[in-house]
């Protein structure tokens, strides 16, 4: 499953998996706390809690998370990224909301790498209470995930409300679409994305985005989104903006609001 690790450096401010990391020093807890009994969200979104087309251009993406795509799009007011979240996950899960890299004995190079993004960055970043699980933890959940740059998803904008919540909680798939939609939204608005398979590119890792461009990995993920679609029964054509536009972004928390609304308290 590909995920974000790598960082790029652009005008002082440094890029990781999406987050873009602060510069004041903050230490990250050592403890290691026992995991919250309830890390329940709301039941995946009902076709009545969207309004959106269920019906056109899904192919054989699962009805009951189609209305979750679809609400993505509508809270992140990112127009024609329903159908792209879709893609996305048919790859990176394969539709599984619990899927999770790093907890077989074959993962090593996957908790490697959250350990890595863990410790290359916790202190310029702030910390999560459970910085140690998530820096063991490998990634997961529908969007395929690297789980310490999901704890601090919303730190540029200084509305990070996962900070207290354990790597689990991205196999809640109102989090992970949380995550993903926020994600999105700063490829789209730091980097040159040129159509939808730039998108998947930029997921693999930004760098691409920038110095990989008609380089092998850059056109290889590129090709693998393109057949995935094309597995999926999704149309990339038919969705009417080539180019997604973020300009009516509602901001981190109004996206939270809508697609989370409330943690457990546990974890608040």
């Amino acid at each position: 499953m590909s995920r974000t690790t790598l960082a790029l450096t652009a005008a002082g401010i440094v890029t990781i998996g999406g987050v873009l990391l602060w510069s004041g020093r903050a230490s990250a807890s050592t403890s290691a706390p026992d995991l919250p009994s309830n890390l329940d969200l709301t039941p995946l979104p009902a076709p009545s809690d969207v309004s959106g087309d269920l019906l056109t251009n899904w192919g054989d993406t699962p009805s009951d998370l189609r209305p979750l795509f679809v609400a993505m799009e509508e809270a992140s007011q990112i127009p024609g990224s329903a159908r792209i979240f879709a893609v996305i996950a048919s790859r990176e899960s394969k539709f599984q909301v619990d899927a999770h890299n790093g907890d077989g004995a074959h993962e090593q190079a996957e908790r490697d790498a959250s350990r890595r993004a863990y410790e290359n960055h916790k202190a310029n970043n702030p910390p999560l209470r459970y910085g140690e699980q998530a820096a063991d933890f490998g990634s997961g959940g529908l969007f395929g995930a690297l789980a310490p740059y999901f704890l601090w998803t919303g730190v540029p904008a200084r509305e990070a409300h996962l900070l207290n919540a354990p790597p689990e909680l991205m196999f809640q798939p109102r989090a992970a679409a949380f995550a993903a939609c926020v994600y999105l939204q700063r490829l789209l608005a730091h980097y040159r994305v040129d159509d939808h398979a730039d998108i998947k590119a930029g997921w693999a890792s930004p760098s691409l985005l920038v110095g990989g461009r008609g380089q092998k990995t850059y056109n290889d993920v590129r090709a693998r989104f393109l057949a995935d679609a094309s597995t999926l029964g999704v149309d990339l054509a038919a969705i009417p903006h080539k180019r997604l536009d973020h300009a009516a972004w509602p901001g981190v928390t109004a996206v939270f609001q809508r697609l989370i609304g409330k943690l457990p308290q546990e974890i608040v």
